[in-house]
Order: C-alpha cells, then structure tokens, then sequence
C-alpha cells in the first residue's frame, strides 16, 4: 500500500490537555471552547453536514477531499480526547493525508473493525487488533510505567508511539502476529461455528434483534479463548464474525442459561447512512428479571454507554445461569422491545 498523489496540509498532533487556548481541529471526540472545527461522530456533535459520515475515519477523509483544507499557513493543532482504532485512524490522516487517502479503504476498514467490531478485509481486522493490544497493559509492548500515569498522559503516549508506526502496522503487520494471534483464532473458530451451525442467529427485522444461539459445547476450547475479553459476549464468541453475518443493532447472545443483550456501537453514535431503531432503556427489563430469578442480578448499564448492555452477576462456575429457560428468556426480551415500542 502506497501513497498517491500530494496534499500539503498543515496539521501537527497536540495532546488534547495540552491544546491550552490554541484554535484547533478535534478528530472522533468531543472539541473545546477553542475548537474551530469537529470531525466526530459522536452523539450531539459539531461537524458540518457536508462532512458527516457513519466513523470519524470517514469524516476526516470527506473533508481532506472536499477541498476546503488549508494548503499554506502555520501548523493546525488537531487532537482528539480519547484514543481507539478509529480516532487513530483519524488523526493519523489529519497529519499524513497523503499516505492516508493512498490507502483510504483500508484505513477506514481498521476504523470499522475497531469501533464497529465489523470489517471486509481480514489485514484490517487484524491491524485493529495490534491497536487495541497497545491499550492493554497486559499486552502493550509500552512499559508498564506508561499505564500508572493519568489518563490525559497514557492517552499522549499512545497517539505519539503509534502515529508514527501506523503505516507499519498496515504494511507489516504480519510481523506483529503476536499481538493479533489470538483474536485471529477466535474469529476463525467462530466464522467456523456459524457456518457448521453450532452457532446460529435468528433475526427479527421489526425489532431490529439478532438472536444468537451457541451450542453447548461452545466455539473454541475455553484455554483458547483470549482473556482480555471484557464481557460474558466477547467470552463466548468473536463479536466481528457476529456483526459480519447479521443486519441486526441490537443483539441477544445465548449459551446454555447464560444470556447477555447488547445495543452495537453504531446505535451510539450518530449515523447516517441508515435510520437505526433508538436505544430503549432495559432498566425496568432488568428489574422484571430481578423478581423472576433466585440467584442472578440483572443490570442495565444505560442507553447513554457507547455498548449498551443487559447483564447478570452474582453467579460463578461454567454452568451457573439464569432460572429462565431460552425460550422464556428470548420472549421476555421480545416484549420488553415490543412494549416500549409501543410506549417509549
């Protein structure tokens, strides 16, 4: 992949806490009261219309090639408050636009793999996966030192180490096999489970529900699972092979008595390409739950989280799960949905 064409733009990376009172351009995050212009998808955001796409990435690269970028003056500061995949993807085109719009489609693909958990090419998949690896403490090749400063800090560390090796994580990243091995596996082993039919996914266009049976004996040998999944989901299955294979946003994930409800990412942030169903509270689902079960907690984490999502505590074990049967348990999600439909 090689840069095509020449674009000279005038934008410097400054870390967002140290933007002070300098005019500057915010990338996927929230701006200052001295931003002068936004290229964010977040919700309630201040990009302009003719910019606005479904990822930041997507965002940034409408306005590199709208025209209406700077070509001469002093350096723009451009920042972003938080860093993940896409807003590296972001501001690492803010500051490289040639290489960036040299390999536009692929870089946009990292985004979507990142936010999203959704890609078309594998290499971008796997280039997300070397991103996230340098969040995770446990994994980072950054030392261990970096990840005990404040969040401002760890965030300026990881933007200055990986813009400048981005284009080697897009062109070598079989070198970092390490760092994608893993989740690499996992998504195989869960692709594999859909196609053989130990997973299948039942779904409910009116309202916009994916349901997701795992067979008992699950994907892949639990040694093998990568542990730096965070929810019960991301434990059972590969969400990327899951969103590859639905057209669903909200998505109920079921093996054996263990169940979790979950809102994509896409329904958080303000996207355009489709009318998406809104975020329906599941607190009162939750409660309903809550009288129904003798050893479970339910919780709904709120609509306002960028994944929204239903789970239980307070059970421990392979086999510990809800009083509910699937089918009892699909149904009472169904209402629910149904109901506050009918009533938001």
């Amino acid at each position: 992949m090689e840069a095509s064409g020449t674009l000279d733009l005038t934008f410097v990376y400054v870390p967002y806490h140290e933007l002070a009172e300098q005019p500057n351009v915010i990338v996927d995050g929230r701006g200052n009261k001295n931003t002068i212009l936004t290229l964010s998808h977040w919700p309630a955001n201040e990009t302009p219309e003719k910019y606005k796409d479904d990822l930041s990435a997507q965002i940034v690269f409408r306005f590199l090639e709208s025209g209406d970028a700077p070509l001469e003056g002093p350096p723009v500061a451009v920042s972003n408050n938080h860093f993940d995949e896409d807003g590296l993807v972001s501001v690492f085109s803010m500051v490289n636009p040639d290489y960036a719009l040299g390999n536009k489609e692929f870089l946009i693909d990292v985004a979507r793999a990142g936010d999203f958990s959704r890609f078309e090419d594998r290499e971008a998949a796997r280039v997300s996966w070397i991103i996230s690896a340098w969040t995770d403490p446990e994994r980072s090749p950054l030392s261990r030192e970096v990840f005990g400063g404040t969040y401002e800090e760890l965030n300026q560390v990881l933007y200055e180490e990986t813009i400048k090796r981005l284009p080697n994580f897009v062109e070598k990243g079989q070198n970092l096999y390490h760092l994608w091995q893993d989740d690499d596996r996992f998504l195989t082993a869960t692709e594999d489970a859909i196609a053989s039919g130990l997973i299948t996914i039942e779904e409910d266009p009116d309202l916009d529900l994916a349901i997701v049976h795992i067979a008992d004996q699950g994907v892949i040998d639990p040694e093998l699972v990568p542990d730096h999944g965070k929810s019960l989901v991301s434990r059972l299955c590969q969400p990327m092979a899951i969103h590859n294979a639905c057209e669903r946003y909200r998505v109920l994930v079921m093996h054996k008595r263990r169940y979790e409800l979950y809102y994509r990412y896409e329904t958080w942030v303000d996207f355009v390409s489709s009318a998406l169903m809104p975020r329906v509270d599941l607190s009162n689902l939750a409660a309903g739950l809550n009288e129904r079960e003798s050893r479970l907690r339910w919780r709904f984490n709120g609509v306002g989280e960028i994944i929204g999502r239903l789970s239980f505590e307070g059970a421990t074990g392979i086999d510990a799960g809800s009083d509910l049967s699937p089918a009892e348990f699909a149904e009472t999600v169904r209402e629910s949905l149904i109901e506050s439909a009918v009533t938001p």
